[in-house]
């Protein structure tokens, strides 16, 4: 009887794919251990500021813009802000450029974050953001929204530990726990191939029909 049911759930399953819907792997649960318990956002940044989990960190930690009301969450591998929470490098002026000129939000309308909170070595960097996962999950906890921009396939593969081609992906949107992801290209690939910027485009005009 088992094994009819599961031959019966497998079928549906295959029928929703065949429609167009997408999975991503069985994920843990969004929310922190229960030994991770804080009741604010004031408390989680001190927390970040503080963290010496990571002995391979070569820069203070990075809290990210982690706006309670937001309506979006961007979130990359290592930290688009500065320390001061400041747009001052090239991709960040270019994420701020979708957001307003896109997107047309406002920048407190959204929260960007980060899967590592500091500067690391590329080889540490995954043992480093199990490290950081607790933080982020809260922040994402704290920030309310449950649409998630994924930028990049590296952030794909450490948030989601999926392995699915993210040519299938990117431009779509995953159902993951009770979040909505949206997969698109890294900001590092778009200032390095200026010719990627019309897909990206026509990607974020796709997701400003979610907000």
């Amino acid at each position: 009887m088992q094994t009819l049911h599961t031959l019966l759930t497998l079928k549906k399953l295959y029928l929703l794919q065949a429609l167009g819907m997408k999975y991503c792997n069985p994920q843990p649960t969004i929310h922190p251990k229960n030994s991770f318990k804080i009741s604010n956002p004031t408390t989680l940044q001190k927390l970040i500021q503080e963290c010496q989990l990571c002995p391979q960190k070569s820069s203070a930690p990075h809290i990210g813009l982690c706006n309670l009301e937001s309506k979006i969450t961007f979130l990359s591998l290592t930290p688009i802000l500065d320390t001061q929470l400041r747009f001052a490098s090239k991709s960040s002026q270019m994420l701020k450029k979708i957001i307003e000129n896109v997107l047309l939000l406002s920048i407190k309308e959204v929260s960007i974050l980060s899967l590592l909170k500091c500067e690391l070595p590329k080889i540490s960097q995954y043992q480093c953001y199990q490290s950081c996962k607790d933080y982020l999950l809260k922040q994402l906890e704290f920030s309310q929204n449950k649409l998630i921009v994924l930028l990049g396939e590296e952030v794909y593969r450490f948030f989601c530990d999926d392995k699915t081609p993210y040519e299938n992906l990117q431009g779509k949107s995953l159902k993951w726990g009770d979040f909505l992801l949206f997969p698109t290209f890294s900001l590092m690939q778009l200032l390095s191939q200026p010719q990627l910027k019309v897909q990206a485009y026509q990607e974020f005009l796709t997701l400003k029909g979610y907000l």
